[in-house]
């Protein structure tokens, strides 16, 4: 090839790289509809009603939300926070995942679901969720509420109430102090404080409380928190949402994970990087399936990309099962999506139970 040969197959190219570039929103977009497969076209959002032959999505709560699930009854636990109202509330599903009943409460309440599904305040219970009465229940005692007990009795008096009962929980203090102790009884619950900076006392952030007593874990574990099996870890509002460590990866695009991308359809150009102005993020809708309980139900959600061939899209999504254990005794899996300030909402934001129709 000559030098002129060259140099006009360099302009030809330096012509339709400015032209490429500035057609870049629509050539990439026109493209990515081009090759989008046509057996994809049907999938409905989330709360549009996806679903397959005998299972369907169906929309719960816009509040993020903790999820127990009742290992004796099969039955969930919701818990949905309203911050700006100081409260929360409590509702049951059954293992069917239909909403039977709830409950409203102070949010400066504890609740111990992973335990015997109590609700604890200062100076009441609520054992609404095994009992089904929502009334505050008074302790059956409160045991060195002002923290002036000989310390030889309290250890004896809290030795035999721990050895001898089914069911111990606690939470600490709001100066992380002491601890207050729950015993369940034969006539309710009995309440009992520590010493004050007992030498027991210790911080473990992998622990489900805020403090630990050494020697002396909860007994009575009837609830199990469900975390996603998406990022292996428990919802925002979870007791356990210490949530040590990175997030583990998960292959979108692998099969044999519950959800798996088919396809990203690029939409619009989301952002430009800083200064250069160069394209940095799509914006589009990513095609999806959830295998679940042998059938695959096909849904899309929007999602982010990076710009670029080997990049994955970010999807606001997770999925929590029943640990394997349980998965005979119930169909129903939960859903909880929740888009980025960054990516918008299509109105699509909160919790959904996946069941049978």
């Amino acid at each position: 090839m000559t030098r002129k040969n060259i140099l006009i197959a360099l302009a030809i190219f330096i012509v339709l790289l400015i032209i490429y570039m500035a057609k870049f929103t629509a050539i990439n977009i026109a493209l990515s509809k081009l090759s989008f497969p046509n057996q994809l076209k049907h999938y409905p959002y989330l709360n549009q009603g996806a679903q397959s032959e005998n299972f369907g999505v169906e929309y719960l709560f816009y509040d993020p939300a903790n999820i127990d699930y009742d290992t004796k009854t099969a039955s969930f636990i919701i818990t949905t926070a309203h911050v700006n109202q100081d409260f929360e509330v409590y509702h049951k599903l059954d293992a069917k995942g239909n909403l039977t009943d709830s409950l409203v409460n102070d949010s400066s309440a504890i609740h111990t679901f992973h335990n015997e599904g109590v609700v604890f305040g200062e100076d009441y219970f609520i054992d609404w969720c095994t009992s089904g009465n929502k009334n505050r229940q008074p302790f059956v005692d409160f045991l060195n509420h002002d923290f002036k007990m000989d310390e030889k009795v309290w250890e004896e008096i809290f030795e035999a109430n721990y050895k001898n009962t089914t069911a111990v929980t606690y939470k600490p203090s709001k100066d992380w102090h002491s601890l207050t102790f729950y015993f369940k009884m034969d006539k309710g619950w009995l309440a009992m404080n520590t010493l004050k900076n007992d030498e027991r006392i210790y911080q473990d952030m992998g622990s489900e409380n805020e403090l630990d007593f050494k020697g002396y874990p909860v007994k009575g574990n009837r609830f199990v928190a469900l975390k996603s099996s998406i990022t292996g870890k428990y919802p925002l509002l979870s007791y356990k949402n210490q949530n040590d460590g990175e997030t583990r990866p998960y292959n979108w695009k692998d099969p044999k994970n519950p959800i798996n991308l088919k396809y990203f359809k690029k939409e619009n150009l989301q952002g430009r990087a800083p200064y250069t102005g160069l394209p940095q993020t799509w914006g589009g809708d990513a095609y999806l399936t959830l295998k679940h309980k042998n059938e695959v139900i096909g849904f899309k959600e929007i999602a982010l990309k990076n710009v670029g061939f080997s990049t994955e899209p970010a999807i606001d999504l997770n999925l929590y099962q029943v640990p394997q254990a349980f998965e005979n005794k119930t169909d129903v899996a939960f859903i909880i999506l929740s888009y980025g300030t960054n990516i918008g909402d299509r109105g699509g934001n909160g919790l959904y139970v996946v069941k049978r129709k």
